[in-house]
């Protein structure tokens, strides 16, 4: 665990964690930052890195050791100065900001600084955000905060118009992988996965039960049934499609994975899709076959039929009816 906070903030975001490391040095940490972006990004990884180089006391090449006894219990969530905050069940609660605020009151217990660290701050109640305003506004003493949150839109603008934010660029594909590949995830998958999200918390939650891999397949039976312009497309959704697609959630992502689908045809017509981009790897052939047969004015069309799909949701329409009312309208356009 040693070096693991450091590593991972090195490894995911080099410059911002380089540019803190920085401001430490040069005495110029401002006292509250909003850290936002995706899930995974290396926000708290960042967060705690900071905490660690405010007390290490075996500071090596500008970066804290992870070894000496303030790092150690940084990383044990065992510092008096260091306040780590994260949602009690669904939300952050007044409690929980009251604690946060009696300890900005007090004095450092061990030395002049303190630091707050509050995980998924945007889920912090409207009571818990006003709460911790004045706070942030007026601080006591030495005190740096650090409030992470992968939507800024849901924290109050009060909140954000009173600290530094800190946009975290989403993770490169080669790092997306190589985080992904102790859950299990197939290298076919991949590439379909980061081009819906950029989320690991989110691809993880799809790797549950298998449903990512399952639904894929079955949208390649599917498209399969489309190039071949065979009617079976439509008892196929009611029997094999939508028995997977249990919640509203699925349905938003089933309809961005098909829309990855025919975005490997359109750039395959256009011959613009390179081999290590591939999202449906397994019916590359079927792809290539679309491609060849439709017309670059039908494929922008089947295109448009899906960017429409999600007005539909908006209204509320079954949404067996809205897929196959979609399967039917490619099928059309396949023909004309």
């Amino acid at each position: 665990m040693e070096h693991d906070i450091v590593n991972v903030a090195q490894t995911k975001q080099p410059a911002i964690f380089t540019q803190f490391m920085n401001l430490v040095k040069n005495n110029e940490l401002s006292h509250a930052y909003l850290f936002t972006g995706e899930d995974g990004a290396g926000q708290f990884s960042v967060a705690m890195g900071v905490a660690m180089r405010l007390f290490c006391t075996n500071v090596q090449n500008g970066m804290p050791c992870g070894k000496c006894a303030e790092c150690v219990r940084i990383m044990n969530y065992d510092h008096p100065d260091v306040v780590v905050t994260k949602p009690d069940g669904q939300s952050i609660k007044i409690d929980q900001i009251r604690h946060v605020k009696s300890e900005f009151t007090k004095s450092a217990m061990e030395g002049s600084k303190k630091v707050f660290i509050i995980s998924e701050a945007e889920k912090m109640t409207t009571g818990a955000a006003n709460g911790l305003l004045k706070f942030i506004e007026e601080p006591t003493g030495n005190v740096v905060s650090f409030l992470i949150s992968k939507n800024r839109n849901l924290v109050l603008p009060t909140i954000i118009s009173r600290t530094q934010v800190v946009e975290f660029p989403s993770l490169s594909k080669k790092l997306m992988v190589k985080e992904l590949q102790p859950s299990g995830v197939k290298p076919s998958e991949v590439n379909l996965m980061i081009s819906i999200t950029n989320s690991l918390d989110q691809i993880k939650g799809w790797l549950k039960d298998d449903w990512f891999a399952s639904t894929q397949k079955m949208l390649e039976k599917w498209f399969i049934y489309l190039v071949k312009d065979n009617t079976m497309a439509m008892p196929f959704i009611q029997m094999s499609l939508m028995p997977l697609i249990t919640n509203k959630d699925r349905q938003r992502i089933v309809i961005s994975m098909m829309l990855s689908l025919f975005d490997d045809v359109l750039e395959t017509k256009y011959g613009t899709l390179a081999e290590e981009r591939v999202k449906y790897p397994s019916i590359l052939e079927q792809t290539k076959l679309a491609a060849s047969k439709w017309r670059n004015d039908q494929i922008l069309k089947m295109l448009d039929e899906l960017l429409d799909v999600n007005k539909s949701m908006a209204v509320n329409v079954n949404f067996q009816n809205i897929i196959e009312a979609l399967t039917l309208k490619i099928l059309e356009i396949s023909k004309s």
